[in-house]
Formats: structure tokens, C-alpha cells, sequence
């Protein structure tokens, strides 16, 4: 009844690492290169606060990478 529910853990090697973890890893590493991307283009000029919008997009891309490609 519940199997649809237990968590599921990736295993490299011996080590077992939460999904949310490796999510929050690719999702840094997408919002960093989407943040270059701004910059290369030069679109940053046009943003208040770029910090602020490269965390939003970490949070957005970790969750969309957390619930369908890693879904716990």
C-alpha cells in the first residue's frame, strides 16, 4: 500500500545519498550555467538583484529536477 512512498536513496559505490541532494547539486549546477548565460548576453543589466534571481532559479530548477527525474 505504501511502497509508492518509501524514500529511495542513489547509491555510488558504497555510499548512499538522498535524492534531494544530488536534485540540489544539478539544480545548482543548471542555475549557474543559466546565470552565465544571463551575464553573456547581458541581460543581468536589466535585473534588480541577480543574486536574488540565481537563487530563484536554483530553487526552481532543484525542484523540477527533484520531482521528475529523482522522485522520492
Amino acid at each position: 500500500m505504501f511502497e509508492g512512498f518509501v524514500p529511495k536513496e542513489l547509491v555510488i559505490g558504497e555510499i548512499y545519498f538522498p535524492p534531494l541532494l544530488v536534485a540540489t547539486g544539478f539544480g545548482y549546477l543548471a542555475a549557474s550555467l543559466s546565470m552565465s548565460g544571463i551575464m553573456r548576453m547581458g541581460w543581468h543589466r536589466h535585473l534588480y538583484a541577480p543574486t536574488i534571481v540565481e537563487l530563484s532559479l536554483l530553487l526552481i530548477y532543484t525542484v523540477l529536477i527533484s520531482t521528475y527525474i529523482f522522485p522520492g
